[in-house]
């Protein structure tokens, strides 16, 4: 069985979708936006597996039988999740660049239309995922798909996103909440 802290090292590297260089100004994520974030990359994420654990699922595991219906579920919500998604990889982006020269470019990057932006942005989670995956996890990571696939796509979010939080990564630094 999986620890919950395996879970919760599982959903931060899975939500890291590119090295994010430590620092002591570097933004933070929203417990929102890292949930958005998470629900808006669901579909990537599983290609990513697909794509390199292929040789080492079982035809008959759940992505083989029922991978596409998860894709289903969340690729509708990915258009309504997309601005909080946006904000959060920007302000990840922009931790990244710092103080180099590519902020100018984040923010040209930012003025583009999101139907130029979300294709790359989607290439990009299978591209940066997929060899992130140790080969050895593979069937672990299919049973973490899998037991998490019956919950509500926006309740699956906010859950990876209250997770992300309780590790918060350096990689993915998220907001502490705010006293009431």
């Amino acid at each position: 069985m999986i620890s919950s802290r395996k879970l919760a090292a599982v959903v931060a590297a899975g939500l890291a979708l590119q090295p994010i260089a430590a620092s002591a100004q570097q933004a933070c994520v929203s417990e929102a936006e890292a949930s958005a974030i998470a629900i808006y990359s669901v579909p990537g994420l599983a290609q990513a597996v697909r794509l390199r654990c292929g040789d080492e699922l079982s035809p008959n595991g759940y992505l083989a039988r029922r991978g596409d219906g998860l894709i289903g579920r969340y690729a509708p919500i990915q258009s309504r999740v997309w601005p909080s998604a946006k904000e959060g990889l920007l302000k990840l982006l922009a931790a990244k660049a710092g103080a180099s020269r590519a902020a100018p470019n984040l923010d040209t990057f930012a003025q583009l239309p999101d139907n130029a932006v979300r294709p790359l942005v989607d290439a990009l989670i299978v591209q940066e995922a997929s060899p992130r995956i140790a080969a050895g996890n593979c069937t672990r990571l299919e049973r973490v798909i899998e037991f998490v696939a019956p919950i509500d796509p926006e309740m699956a979010g906010g859950l990876l996103g209250a997770i992300a939080g309780l590790v918060n990564h350096r990689d993915f630094p998220i907001c502490q909440p705010r006293r009431s």
